[in-house]
């Protein structure tokens, strides 16, 4: 097992071989058996596609390693990408989803927190504006997949908000900070209440997604697109809730956020065995193979250390952050070879490396060792 130090500075070196593979495009990188990201380029979508959802977990591992080592070469690169997450949100805005906080906190708010530059304020700003334009006052939730023109029942993303978009209100918590405009609190705090009321099971286990009628906004049920099925218990979705609530909480300080992520916490908690690293889905059926989802325990490491800003009294969910960073800096997840881009082995559930799990884990790391501030 690599010591935190050695365990942070593999992911600035994983960090600098990104900024020597890839030049100034991003694209939406895909999970790989043996961590190379940076292969098999027919496999990539364009950063301006709707489905585009995962650039910044490559770009905001650049933008942890510049907040921390201020080299230079990692500014310069990460730069480099500004014009692309421009052009995003101006030129193709009507070809975005929900995913839009996934790509703007980590890289242009951070930027613009780091830099003070007023480019990614704006940028980050636009992007704020356009995902608030996802909203549908009918239902009270962004709405996730597809276009807002796309509204026919029976399509993709009719009527569709799933579990992820907690970590996506972030981007409007801040642009009504940055702002002062409540318009982004509203929307996000109706959002955030809605998921709650519908998506979070009395036991605390999690929906992954969600459908209402579009027209009139009436709920109309449970949907499942990346656990095993509508009525199970997808370990990912739920780290994205704790998230996601304790972010939340510490925008708007309202208890109910606070207590809520605590007790998805605490039954995430209860789900774990002796190997620490969740199964992809807490309710597989018998017979069905345990696969593990070390991007889940990232998360879910990153997200404890948030919750832990706000006890005052309370270190349990730092010491199980630590003991889920301690596993995953282990052989059998860990590759510690810096020639390949992959960091985590084994996450989504499918034996293969994820730059969402690389990001996590490296800012699940930092945080502890009070090297980065959070981007959310």
């Amino acid at each position: 097992m690599l010591a935190l130090q050695d365990a942070f500075d593999l992911c600035l070196a994983k960090a600098k071989g990104h900024m020597t593979r890839l030049n100034s495009e991003l694209w939406d990188f895909p999970e790989d058996s043996d961590g190379d990201y940076f292969r098999r380029r027919e496999r990539w979508t364009p950063f301006h596609q709707i489905g585009c959802w995962v650039p910044s977990f490559i770009s905001g591992m650049g933008v942890m390693a510049y907040e921390v080592t201020g080299e230079r070469p990692f500014l310069k690169w990460c730069n480099s990408f500004a014009g692309q997450y421009r052009s995003k949100v101006n030129d193709y805005a009507h070809e975005t989803m929900h995913d839009l906080g996934f790509l703007y906190s980590p890289y242009s708010i951070k930027l613009y927190r780091l830099t003070g530059s007023e480019e990614h304020r704006q940028t980050a700003l636009r992007a704020a504006e356009v995902l608030a334009q996802r909203f549908v006052v009918r239902g009270g939730y962004i709405k996730a997949w597809g276009r807002m023109s796309d509204n026919e029942p029976g399509s993709w993303g009719y009527g569709l908000t799933i579990i992820d978009s907690l970590m996506n209100m972030p981007l409007l918590f801040w642009a009504w900070q940055e702002t002062g405009n409540y318009f982004y609190y509203d929307i996000a705090v109706k959002h955030c209440d809605t998921v709650a009321k519908l998506m979070i099971r009395d036991d605390c286990s999690v929906y992954h997604a969600y459908r209402f009628d579009f027209g009139s906004g009436e709920p109309i049920g449970g949907e499942n697109y990346c656990g095993f099925g509508k009525e199970s218990y997808w370990a990912r979705g739920t780290t994205w809730a704790i998230y996601g609530y304790a972010v939340a909480y510490g925008y708007t300080k309202k208890p109910a956020y606070l207590e809520l992520s605590c007790r998805l916490a605490s039954a995430f908690i209860r789900e774990l065995d002796e190997q620490l690293v969740p199964v992809w889905d807490f309710r597989l059926p018998e017979g069905a193979e345990p696969h593990r989802d070390s991007s889940a325990a990232a998360i879910a490491a990153s997200a404890f250390l948030e919750l832990d800003k706000y006890l005052e009294h309370d270190s349990t969910y730092a010491l199980w952050a630590d003991r889920l960073i301690a596993r995953l800096s282990e052989p059998d997840y860990l590759n510690d070879d810096p020639s390949v881009p992959g960091l985590l082995k084994q996450s989504n559930g499918k034996d293969v490396y994820t730059v969402y799990g690389d990001f996590y884990f490296m800012e699940a790391i930092g945080k502890r060792l009070s090297v980065i501030d959070s981007c959310w």
